[in-house]
């Protein structure tokens, strides 16, 4: 039973419905107007519709007033290049200056070579004309010196001033120089063997490496005289005045030096072997063996 019943409710619902609307439209018409009622919920929102048609375009509107012509720019082009330019001519005048002064100095030096090759030249002149000179002076020389060797064995050269003489290397073998002045007298290497040099003067005269061996030097002046590894081999030196002579080295052997005055002569490394010491005069004399005269009971007969 609740079935059918349930059926024709729900048969009646949208009559109902109808007849409430009418019956609300007939008592609008002929009663006042009810209170507004409360407004319902917002429905949803609908699906957005198509767009419509684009409208026609509108009329193009007049055109506007054109503006006042703008003043005119400098172009900064044309400052820049009047620059370069004055650079430029600065530079010309630099580089016109610089040539001017190259060239200058290109003459100054093509006159200094000039010059140059002029002393030059001179120079080779000089040195011809001096090689010249050399050659005829060492002719003049061996022919002077072979003149000297002759006239050792035919000329007296007794007494004579040969005070400063060249006679390095001479071959006075035997000559008679006895009493002669050969003060300062070069007689270096000089071949002086049986020469007699009895009473000569040899002050400072330059006796290195002479070959005196058995000369006659008796009473000569040898003072300060240069003897340094001469040959004095037998020589006689009696009463010879040795005086600071310079004997080292030399060759004393078997002299004979009796009486003679041998007072700060240098004799490092001589050779006295068998010479005749007697009566030598010993002051302050350096001794064959570096010792000192004065400090050998002055004497260096102990010391050679």
């Amino acid at each position: 039973m609740l079935r059918p019943l349930t059926t024709d409710m729900n048969q009646l619902k949208p009559m109902i419905i109808v007849l409430l609307m009418l019956t609300s439209a007939l008592a609008g018409c002929t009663g006042t107007d009810g209170a507004e009622g409360i407004s319902g919920p917002q429905g949803e929102t609908g699906e957005q519709g198509p767009p419509g048609a684009q409208g026609i375009q509108g009329e193009t509107g007049p055109d506007g007033v054109e503006g006042a012509d703008g003043t005119d720019a400098m172009d900064a082009d044309e400052s820049r290049i009047a620059e370069l330019e004055a650079e430029l001519e600065n530079l010309n005048a630099t580089i016109a200056i610089l040539l001017s002064n190259i060239s200058g100095m290109e003459e100054e030096l093509d006159a200094v070579d000039n010059v140059i090759e002029m002393y030059y030249m001179m120079f080779l002149q000089m040195q011809y004309q001096i090689n010249n000179i050399s050659s005829d002076l060492t002719t003049a020389t061996t022919d002077l010196m072979n003149e000297i060797n002759w006239v050792n064995h035919t000329v007296n050269w007794a007494y004579m001033d040969l005070s400063f003489a060249d006679l390095s290397f001479a071959d006075l073998t035997g000559a008679n120089l006895s009493n002669a002045d050969l003060s300062n007298a070069d007689l270096v290497y000089a071949d002086l063997n049986g020469a007699s040099l009895r009473f000569a003067t040899l002050y400072e005269a330059n006796l290195y490496y002479a070959d005196l061996s058995n000369a006659d030097l008796y009473y000569a002046n040898l003072y300060e005289a240069a003897l340094g590894n001469a040959n004095l081999s037998n020589a006689n030196l009696i009463y010879a005045n040795l005086g600071y002579v310079d004997l080292h080295n030399a060759d004393l052997s078997n002299a004979a030096l009796i009486y003679a005055s041998l007072g700060f002569a240098d004799l490092t490394g001589a050779n006295l072997t068998g010479a005749d010491l007697t009566g030598v005069q010993w002051y302050n004399t350096i001794c064959p063996d570096g010792t000192n005269s004065d400090n050998n009971g002055n004497t260096c007969e102990n010391n050679l």
